[in-house]
């Protein structure tokens, strides 16, 4: 089951009970870097410094329901981050992904202050996180960070809907090559800790569907399932496996940093 990130103190209470902070540093656990703040200006980078956390991301953990507040925002240094749309019956299906080259929480610099989907850890990994109030009060001090932001959160949208037009049209085997090559941009890892029931609820399919995806991949050489994982063996013969959609998905991507 996913499990909710309990965040029991604020900052406040933590400096004020001695608690060992981890404050903002230019990389995460391992020299994996969030590529939006590497991006920033030095004066920039100065301002969030008193206000970043580095937390770990694991496995499971809810950052948000729908409909919730959102009460933090998330930038990644590795693993990724998945948004769910839920039904009612408990069904999900992912309609988009955040790793290090992004942040979790665009609903709130376009002015929301809630999104219509669930924010869950797919991949484990760490990020650094900030209060949602604190990021609208230093937004209007940091401009470059603010176009930035704005910059990913229209390109998220145009991936989402993207994503919307690629599971009407497009074969389960091409858009499982799509999301695996995007997962391994994302994570800069060939072993993908996935289950093909999990497979199944992101692409929003039926299990026997992937079965069958995976089964063609694997024969092609591309990929080795087992076990929970997934082991990406041929990254370049993957992207030209996925859909059309793809490559728009990572323009859309790449935009945000070189505008």
């Amino acid at each position: 089951m996913a499990r909710t990130y309990e965040w029991r103190r604020s900052r406040k209470q933590e400096k004020s009970a001695g608690g060992n902070v981890q404050l903002f540093k230019p990389t995460g656990p391992g020299g994996h870097e969030n590529m939006i703040l590497e991006a920033l200006p030095p004066e920039e980078r100065n301002q969030l410094r008193q206000y970043l956390e580095l937390i770990p991301l694991n496995f499971g953990d809810v950052l948000w329901e729908p409909n919730q507040p959102i009460e933090c925002i998330y930038f990644p240094t590795s693993g990724m981050v998945s948004f769910l749309a839920v039904m009612r019956n408990g069904a999900t299906a992912e309609v988009g992904i955040t790793g290090r080259e992004g942040f979790v929480g665009t609903a709130i610099v376009l002015g929301a202050h809630a999104a219509p989907v669930r924010a869950m850890v797919q991949s484990a990994g760490s990020g650094f996180r900030i209060e949602t109030e604190l990021l609208r009060q230093i937004l209007p001090r940091t401009p470059q960070l603010e176009q930035m932001l704005r910059r990913y959160a229209y390109a998220q949208a145009m991936q989402i809907a993207q994503a919307a037009a690629c599971n009407c049209l497009h074969q389960v085997p091409e858009r499982l090559a799509r999301w695996l090559a995007m997962s391994y941009d994302r994570t800069g890892s060939d072993l993908l800790p996935l289950t093909q029931e999990f497979l199944a609820q992101m692409l929003g399919c039926r299990r026997s569907s992937v079965t069958s995806a995976v089964g063609q991949l694997q024969r092609a050489g591309l990929i080795r399932a087992g076990h929970g994982q997934v082991r990406v063996l041929d990254r370049k013969q993957l992207e030209k496996r996925a859909c059309e959609c793809y490559p728009i998905m990572k323009k859309l991507s790449d935009q945000t940093l070189t505008g």
